[in-house]
């Protein structure tokens, strides 16, 4: 009989052998093996090879014993997140009961065999030395079975007395016959499933169910490339689809949208839309009344015939709270026709279409997994869509803000285009019509996420061996017998050892600038719209303004009303792409131009009123400007472009005064929100003409002393946090939905919110006598330092999920630290800083520049990324 016709087709892996012997001795003389030995599965499963052959006599006996036989390893859960190995020998026309006999007699002494019946058949149970079952072992047939789990053992004797169609080999079909060069790896999509339910926290997940809800089956064979395992063979699929990709495929294309954010990517090349289609998602259960809108208002219509064959779908870095984080690129053939039918379904609902950002406007779908109604299941996991259009490719992201990081490296070139030294575009292959790839160093925090207790441990404590394999990639090749799959695992050709040591380095300034006077305000960076470079806006104590270019020389300086109270905004007053600054003091509201010359009209004075706070609006990236003004008593002003207090704004007495800046945000599906925060705990919302929003106010409550900071799920959440340490969220609807109370040690504790340099994620700040203790956005304490000054400044930047750091600032002592996400300092001695520090990340250049301020000098560091 053949071995596999006694194992399970939702094995979760079997790797299957004719010469095991050879197969061995090839795999630890590659330099795969350099890598692989650091598992101790590996090291065991050698030891345990010389072992054995040491107890059959030595001399390669194991190695005679297993040539030129079916040799099985097979992988198999034994419950809910358990899996054990099952190793199979098939003596053919021979028995392998006088082995079993030779190694009973040879067993240490105190360790025993003890015998037991199954549905009639004889298991032997291997007891240690310790006094403790280590193996169950039957021959069946002339097949002899061993595992350490008794159950899989009983399964094969379920399959050897009566017929199962789940037998592995009425999966396999015509595939069934003997394995030829090395071996196989077989794979069938349920024994996927299976072990991706056992790894996961979330076993009913929407691409688990797709793996035990499909019946593909692939035996690959095992080659050895340079620094790649390889395993290539036919694969079981729906005859009519034909994996050939499409001659007119543009990757490059693509590559310049693709971000080095990405974790995984999913490519789709096919010969057109429709043969696209054919790929389905059995998971995916679509709800009637959204399915037949989109069948009549947009496919009937024939709006999928203005698509090519070619998508790709990535899984980004988790960004703020947002941790699954996706976008799909699809490429169009005739860009204009696809908005407009976009624009049409849009525009024809009670929902509020959609957002602009960095001048492309982005429209809004609140339908969930929208994206899989129109491509038949595939791409799940959009609780709703962003859509917005690149030159003739179509983006599909799963929330405001993945929107924008996508946006932004595009613009910024952090994608794979600008990025040769990546992987990323080494692993799609050109001629597969789709693959699967994982990034396993990028991912692999993301895996320990969203794997459960008892895993997560194990990727832990494995993760930097497991992450010397760059990527692991999955393909299907249309060839003339068929379609045929590969699975590649790409490695370091030198073995890597492990490195706990966190890197920190020694900074010297490599730029200083020097002001007449101290500096009271900055270093702001805002951008040269001649070169693209950063330039710095600085106040000094005597109230002069500067602008300072990248090579440390003064552009302009100009004396204000008095010290700034803004931010540092830009904005494109007259449309034709050269930038002008924006700062308010509390005297006026300032526009400059880069040669130091006041804009027409500007500056401007409220009447009869201060300005406490400003922020800048543009609702539709139309460059018509708003200016969001408050006062110290609580008035809101907001003036246009020119300066004009609009209708309904001249202002509109909120009653109290403010506590941060007042913001505009767009809410999908809502709309526009003009939100102030009284100091009363009480947060207002209007709309553009100045009415109360409903559910205004939001009431959090008299305890709050700190800005409130929004972050994005699926919807916007406003967060606030009591002096007193009660973490509150509410809804852009008025609703309190979470109320959590931090521990507080001292009565004196008091705690903040910090947002990142983009508003999208925020700490936790608990500040105690002697320490100051940081928690994540999920409550969790990331760090403990030992700053207690009130005064001390913390800023938050968040360039990716390796690129998280904490600035803080003593400014008693006169010292700023950088500090990772870990409480590790990323310098080895303090840097010159007395008040706020900024970071920029310099995409191309692979560069942070950070700048500090300290007495007259600014100073530039650079940290390399």
């Amino acid at each position: 009989m053949n071995s596999l016709e006694l194992i399970s087709s939702d094995a979760a892996f079997l790797f299957e052998t004719n010469q095991a012997d050879q197969t061995w001795n090839e795999l630890v003389n590659q330099p795969a093996w350099e890598l692989l030995s650091q598992f101790p599965a590996f090291q065991t499963f050698s030891s345990q090879l010389t072992t054995l052959d040491s107890l059959m006599g030595s001399n390669g006996s194991i190695s005679k014993i297993l040539r030129k036989k079916q040799v099985t390893v097979s992988y198999h859960a034994t419950g809910v997140d358990n899996f054990s190995l099952l190793f199979t020998v098939n003596f053919g026309t021979n028995s392998p009961a006088e082995l079993l006999e030779e190694m009973k007699s040879k067993v240490p002494a105190r360790a025993k065999f003890q015998s037991r019946r199954y549905s009639d058949q004889e298991i032997l149970e291997y007891i240690n030395p310790s006094n403790t079952r280590q193996w169950s072992i039957t021959i069946l047939n002339n097949v002899l079975l061993i595992s350490s789990s008794s159950f899989v053992i009983e399964e094969a004797i379920r399959f050897y007395i009566s017929d199962n169609p789940n037998q592995l080999s009425d999966k396999l079909g015509d595939q069934l016959s003997s394995p030829s060069g090395l071996g196989r790896l077989i794979l069938t999509s349920k024994g996927i499933g299976k072990l991706l339910s056992g790894v996961s926290s979330q076993r009913e997940s929407p691409a688990i169910q797709e793996f035990l809800l499909s019946d593909q089956a692939v035996a690959l064979n095992l080659e050895f490339e340079e620094d790649q395992l390889v395993f290539k063979g036919p694969i079981s699929m729906d005859p009519s689809l034909n994996f050939l990709p499409s001659v007119q495929a543009q990757f490059p294309e693509f590559e310049k949208l693709i971000s080095n954010r990405t974790l995984s990517l999913s490519q789709i090349n096919l010969n057109g839309i429709y043969e696209t289609q054919k790929l389905q998602n059995p998971a995916f259960a679509p709800k009637s009344t959204i399915s037949g809108e989109i069948q009549s208002r947009l496919i009937d219509r024939g709006f999928l015939d203005y698509f090519s064959g070619e998508m790709y779908f990535l899984e980004l870095e988790p960004q703020g709270n947002q941790i699954k984080n996706q976008a799909l690129l699809i490429k169009t053939t005739q860009p204009g026709q696809v908005w407009a039918f976009l624009k049409e379904f849009r525009n024809t609902t009670e929902t509020l279409s959609g957002d602009y950002y960095r001048e492309n406007e982005i429209l809004f779908f609140p339908e969930e997994e929208f994206p899989a109604y129109v491509f038949n299941g595939k791409f799940m996991g959009f609780e709703q869509t962003h859509i917005s259009l690149i030159e003739d490719i179509l983006i599909l992201t799963n929330s405001a803000p993945g929107m924008k990081w996508v946006m932004d490296d595009y613009y910024q070139g952090n994608t794979w285009s600008r990025n040769s030294s990546d992987s990323g575009s080494k692993s799609i292959s050109p001629s597969s019509g789709f693959s699967k790839t994982f990034f396993i160093p990028k991912i692999w925090n993301r895996w320990i996420q969203t794997s459960n207790p008892n895993w997560s441990t194990f990727l832990q404590k494995f993760s930097s061996e497991f992450q010397q394999f760059s990527y692991l990639s999955f393909r299907i090749h249309q060839m003339p017998s068929g379609p045929e799959a590969s699975l590649h695992i790409r490695y370091g050709s030198e073995k890597k050892q492990r490195n706990t040591e966190k890197k920190s380095f020694e900074l010297v300034s490599g730029k200083q600038f020097s002001l007449p006077a101290k500096v009271s305000y900055g270093p702001k960076s805002v951008r040269n719209f001649n070169d693209n470079s950063e330039d710095l806006v600085v106040q000094d104590v005597n109230d002069i303004l500067y602008l300072i270019n990248s090579a440390g020389e003064q552009v302009f300086s100009q004396k204000l009303s008095g010290p700034i109270v803004s931010d540092a905004f830009q904005i494109d007053f007259y449309k034709n792409g050269k930038l002008q600054l924006l700062v308010a003091t509390a005297e006026q509201l300032y526009a400059i131009d880069r040669l130091g010359n006041a804009l027409p009209g500007f500056p401007i004075r409220l009447p009869g009123d201060k300005i406490a706070q400003l922020n800048l609006v543009d609702y539709d990236q139309s460059r018509e400007y708003r200016y969001f003004l408050t006062s110290p008593t609580g008035n809101l002003w907001l003036l246009d472009k020119t300066g004009k207090a609009l209708d309904g704004w001249a202002p509109l007495r909120l009653g109290e005064p403010t506590l941060g800046s007042s913001f505009h945000i767009r809410v999908p599906g809502k709309g526009d929100f003009m939100v102030a925060q009284g100091k009363s705990g009480n947060v207002h919302f209007f709309n553009r003409r100045g009415e109360n929003q409903p559910g205004s106010p939001l009431k959090l409550g008299k305890d709050i002393t700190t800005p409130i900071r929004v972050t994005y799920g699926s919807s916007p959440t406003l967060t606030a946090v009591t002096q007193g340490g009660e973490v509150i969220g509410g809804s852009f609807s008025g609703e309190i939905n979470y109320r959590n109370q931090l521990v507080k040690n001292n009565r004196d504790d008091q705690f903040d919110l910090i947002a990142d340099q983009k508003a999208l994620s925020f700490l936790i700040l608990g500040r105690q006598f002697n320490k100051t203790l940081v928690l994540n956005d999920q409550e969790k304490v990331l760090m403990s330092l030992p700053i207690s000054e009130k005064d001390a400044w913390f800023g938050y930047f968040d360039f990716g999920s390796s690129r998280k750091i904490l600035a803080v600032t003593d400014p008693e002592q006169g010292f700023g630290y950088l500090y990772d996400m870990s409480g590790n300092l990323l310098t080895n001695s303090p840097l010159e800083s007395e008040g706020e520090i900024q970071i920029t990340h310099l995409v191309r250049q692979g560069q942070l520049i950070i700048r500090t301020r300290s007495a007259n000098r600014i100073f530039e560091y650079v940290i390399p990324d």
